[in-house]
């Protein structure tokens, strides 16, 4: 009864804020209500676990949870581009959106470890034989990969394969979806790639596991990462509601350090060959006498 009133009043004011705030402001706070998206700021700063940041990493955390231009960055992206805070977190440029998606798969791959069996990153599918009955939208490369595998999630020795996904909530194809409808969409497409290969073929199971950059995660992800949590708690006989809180701040700490990066990470223009042939030539002028 107190915790149900506790609730209705925190909502109250939430809603009233809300009604005060632009568009991208109320979607940034609804983004970060959400489980665990929250938890880097009422963790310890332990320094084994990578929880530390240092006042720029904070500040420019505090601005990303809240939408917040980010101070002291460039107007334009390398790739000629405005550089917003919705651009940064999008732009190919750097190799920032895959080191963002690595260093979760890298992650979980690590957590996985130590409650299952033969996980590996990125294994390799089976090969799809002709008579195969699978949807139009599979995808059946002989060098079709997906980004975790691992025995003993579910059940003792079936297998589970993950495949990771980080979308920004704010990006042009998703500003006029409800979070939740960018998740559902996300694990769809997911699920149309590689769900009936993996049943079929591989004779295992397939999650989708659809992260967002603030933090967020999608329904069949929160129950996998539950799961995880679960299996760790019974091994390490610890209480299951301080390790999967504990879980999902190491998940969201490896979000926010990439996409810290992402924000203030050179975009440059990559060296070609005949840029660097161009730049040798000039110090060896440079370097003759006159």
């Amino acid at each position: 009864m107190i915790k149900n009133l506790k609730n209705s009043e925190l909502q109250a004011k939430f809603n009233a804020i809300a009604e005060r705030c632009g568009t991208s402001s109320k979607r940034a706070l609804l983004a970060a209500r959400e489980k665990g998206a929250s938890s880097w700021l009422n963790t310890l700063p332990l320094q084994q676990y990578g929880y530390t940041l240092n006042k720029e990493e904070f500040r420019d955390s505090v601005c990303l949870r809240y939408s917040w231009w980010i101070p002291n960055t460039p107007i334009t992206c390398g790739c000629g581009k405005t550089s917003d805070l919705d651009h940064l977190l999008t732009c190919k440029l750097g190799g920032y959106v895959i080191m963002t998606h690595n260093n979760i798969r890298d992650t979980l791959a690590n957590l996985l470890r130590e409650v299952c069996h033969d996980v590996k990153v990125e294994p390799q599918l089976q090969k799809v034989n002709e008579g195969d009955c699978l949807n139009p939208k599979t995808i059946t490369g002989d060098q079709a990969r997906l980004d975790v595998s691992a025995r003993g999630v579910w059940t003792p020795f079936d297998k589970t394969f993950l495949d990771i996904r980080v979308s920004h909530p704010n990006c042009l194809s998703n500003r006029t979806k409800t979070l939740q409808e960018v998740y559902e969409e996300n694990e769809k497409e997911k699920k149309d790639e590689y769900l009936e290969r993996v049943l079929n073929v591989e004779k295992a199971t397939f999650t989708p596991a659809v992260f967002l950059t603030t933090g967020g995660m999608s329904k069949e992800c929160k129950r996998f990462v539950n799961r995880v949590a679960d299996l760790i708690a019974r091994k390490r006989k610890e209480r299951y509601c301080d390790v999967v809180r504990h879980v999902r701040t190491r998940i969201r700490f490896a979000m926010l350090r990439t996409t810290l990066i992402a924000l203030r990470g050179y975009r440059g223009k990559k060296w070609t060959a005949n840029m660097r042939n161009h730049y040798q030539k000039s110090l060896i002028t440079s370097s003759l006498p006159l």
